[in-house]
């Protein structure tokens, strides 16, 4: 890459969070922020504070994509008042679809829990550990509870096949 010049990231969501901010102006909110919790956007209708996690893609067909728990956290504190949004382009203007918290846990699963890491490339290279993180640190514990937990979901709240 050249110098000095900014890499595009296709998988952005800033456009699609600027669009649909201007939406919710148009339809009456006020004090309209992107932020980064509880979900992207958050905008106060009267004295009533709403929160919408915006969700873009570039299909047109199928969107797999994913919410985080703590998004679902605070979807099911404020189920009438957290909307999720599917943001896309079609034929270059801004499209969103709203689900509310109960349409969007209709079309949702819970895959096997993930584990993230970060490794320095080479090996050799020292990593980098952040301090202050909301992240939680993998121990062998805590590794057994997730096992158990995601065995006890699969087999006692598994949908008949």
């Amino acid at each position: 890459m050249e110098p000095n010049r900014l890499e595009v990231n296709l998988k952005s969501d800033v456009n699609a969070k600027a669009a649909y901010c201007a939406l919710l102006r148009k339809r009456g909110y006020v004090d309209v922020k992107v932020c980064s919790r509880p979900a992207d956007i958050v905008a106060f209708k009267g004295s009533e504070r709403h929160h919408f996690e915006i969700k873009f893609t570039r299909r047109l067909k199928h969107y797999f994509g994913a919410a985080t728990l703590t998004e679902w956290e605070a979807a099911v504190l404020n189920p009438h008042r957290y909307t999720f949004v599917v943001a896309y382009k079609l034929n270059g203007a801004w499209n969103f679809d709203e689900y509310s918290v109960e349409e969007f846990m209709a079309i949702s699963s819970i895959p096997p829990f993930k584990i993230f890491f970060r490794a320095s490339v080479p090996k050799a290279a020292p990593v980098v550990v952040r301090k202050k993180s909301r992240q939680v640190a993998v121990t062998l514990a805590r590794l057994q509870i997730l096992v158990k937990l995601y065995g006890e979901l699969r087999e006692s709240f598994a949908e008949p096949r």
